[in-house]
């Protein structure tokens, strides 16, 4: 038989290649003119529809779902939209699933700065599944069709805020309710949308809570009483009978606070009256939220039966007047004093709830002084049944928290000086270790190449099969052990790399705060990633850049045991 000649080509079959495994987000969003229809594209609709989508496909792999309720998509200042970015920006997502185009936004040239800049750049796959729009498979003229929708759904979105502006002054000076929620103590007529009746659960709250009022008690007791009576604040009310907006989504955990029950206590809608358009804002005209001059709101009288009387209501009002007056008053002597500012922010927590800790500012007496601590707004709003009590004064935290990052540093200071004693004794070869490298990837493929050349041999005589076997196993052995010493390289490689980046890093922070005497929020953000409050009034903090303590600590100890 003649050989076959190595010349002649060799048919190979294809290794299918490798898919990308997607981490996937689903995005959804409602706004709130949208949340009060029947026939709205629901929520859970939405979801279903793309949960399938994802489902249907193993290389989406879902990694989140992000939903904005009650949002506008004329912009995209909506809080899970801002978390989804954070999320793709930190690594955690790398494709975002919509229904459509006008999901992600109504705005033209927002949401073709996403389409065309953002999500590039961020290397996010964007899918929108309605309009069949897939960033990782789109042509010029997909492309020009997103530009359109987009287009067309700005255009949208102004006409609509235009005719919705119009209709609805119209319906507010005519004395109909069009808030998006009824007020606290009312429902709709459900013979009439637009008109309100009393609802007769929550009418009794509110009379109780005026007529404490009128007694003299403070707003912040006033808070206190209603949250032990277990009364429901207006967001846990709507929380409880089925809304569930950004505002209100820890339901029962929503107390009452100073500034929703002095909102209720100079509403005018308890006595029969509707003031409405107290904010404004106009998408066809440009003008953004704002709030409006008393003024300029649309108020209408006798529209809806009252729940107090106005005997009772002009007392409340009296008194409202009169501790609003004493307290700026009180206030004024302090005006020249100024404030401080809160360098922790949403950093210094609550050990046991886990509320922000809040920043109150008191004043004494005698003297013309002010002064500051920090408390469990929990335990303000609700007492020792919600939290324990803790206090701590402004200067007795900036002090520990300053001798805590000097005590940071100084051990950061002492790994440093340890490894430079060390390091010259061991200080790695980068040349060696780079040709090393360079040799082991040219032995790579020399040995592929002669491993992919012994089928061949087999297949034309010249090897056994008990060679080929022997010969396979032999480069194969071969190659996973050079593919290991290269890992172990690169490794080494990456670890010097992080430790050096790491002690440049604590070396800015050192050169920079060390010294530092005042706490700054900069100070802060730049090196801690937490603060608790305990209620024995202490404080622990979690730094920032932890993982860079151990890996210089790590290598102290492989370089303590390579010259021990």
């Amino acid at each position: 038989m003649a050989r076959t000649s190595r010349k002649n080509p060799v048919a190979t079959v294809a290794k299918p290649e490798k898919i990308e495994i997607f981490q996937t987000a689903i995005y959804l969003r409602l706004s709130l003119e949208d949340n009060q229809k029947k026939d709205a594209d629901s929520l859970a609709s939405q979801q279903a529809l793309l949960m399938k989508y994802v489902e249907a496909r193993p290389f989406l792999q879902l990694a989140g779902i992000y939903t904005d309720n009650g949002c506008t998509g004329t912009d995209f200042d909506r809080p899970q939209f801002k978390r989804m970015m954070e999320d793709a920006r930190g690594g955690k997502i790398n494709c975002i699933v919509v229904k459509d185009l006008s999901r992600l936004g109504r705005n033209y040239v927002e949401a073709g700065d996403y389409l065309e800049k953002v999500f590039p750049f961020l290397g996010i796959r964007f899918i929108a599944v309605n309009d069949n729009y897939d960033s990782n498979n789109i042509n010029s003229s997909d492309q020009l069709v997103a530009s359109l929708k987009n287009l067309v759904n700005d255009a949208y979105a102004k006409d609509l805020s235009r005719k919705i502006s119009t209709a609805m002054q119209e319906k507010r000076r005519r004395g109909d309710f069009v808030g998006a929620y009824e007020p606290y103590g009312y429902r709709r007529d459900p013979d009439n949308t637009s008109k309100l009746i009393i609802d007769p659960e929550i009418a009794p709250i509110v009379q109780e809570i005026f007529e404490l009022r009128v007694t003299g008690i403070g707003i912040e007791k006033l808070c206190r009483v209603l949250n032990e009576k277990g009364y429901p604040s207006p967001g846990r009310l709507r929380f409880e009978r089925g809304i569930i907006t950004h505002n209100n989504r820890k339901g029962s955990e929503l107390p009452w606070n100073r500034h929703v029950l002095t909102d209720l206590l100079r509403n005018v809608v308890y006595i029969g009256n509707l003031a409405q358009g107290r904010v404004g804002v106009s998408l066809y005209q440009g003008v953004p939220y704002h709030q409006k001059d008393k003024s300029e709101w649309d108020v209408v009288t006798g529209t809806h039966e009252p729940i107090i009387s106005m005997e009772l209501w002009d007392q409340v009002q009296a008194l409202n007047t009169k501790r609003s007056n004493e307290a700026k008053a009180s206030f004024g002597k302090y005006a020249d004093l100024p404030k401080r500012q809160n360098p922790y922010g949403s950093l210094l927590r609550c050990a046991d709830c886990g509320r922000v800790i809040k920043q109150v500012r008191s004043y004494r007496k005698t003297g013309n002084k002010d002064y500051y601590t920090y408390k469990c707004p929990q335990y303000i709003e609700l007492g020792e049944k919600a939290c324990t009590f803790r206090r701590l004064t402004a200067e007795a935290l900036d002090q520990a928290v300053l001798e805590t990052m000097r005590k940071q540093m100084d051990v950061f200071l002492e790994i440093q000086t340890m490894l430079r004693q060390l390091m010259p004794n061991t200080a790695p070869d980068n040349d060696t270790a780079a040709n090393r490298k360079q040799q082991i990837r040219e032995e790579l493929d020399r040995k592929r190449n002669l491993g992919a050349a012994l089928y061949t041999d087999f297949k034309d005589g010249i090897l056994s099969p008990e060679e080929y076997v022997y010969a396979k196993e032999k480069y194969r052995t071969d190659i996973d052990a050079l593919e290991q010493e290269l890992y172990e390289l690169q490794h080494t490689e990456d670890c010097t790399a992080n430790v050096i980046n790491g002690e440049k890093r604590w070396s800015e922070l050192v050169d920079r705060y060390y010294k530092a005497e005042v706490v700054t929020a900069e100070m802060v953000t730049a090196m801690i990633k937490e603060i608790r409050l305990h209620s024995d009034s202490t404080i622990t903090i979690e730094f920032l850049h932890e993982d860079d303590f151990e890996a210089l600590l790590a290598k102290c100890e492989a370089v303590r045991e390579e010259v021990a």
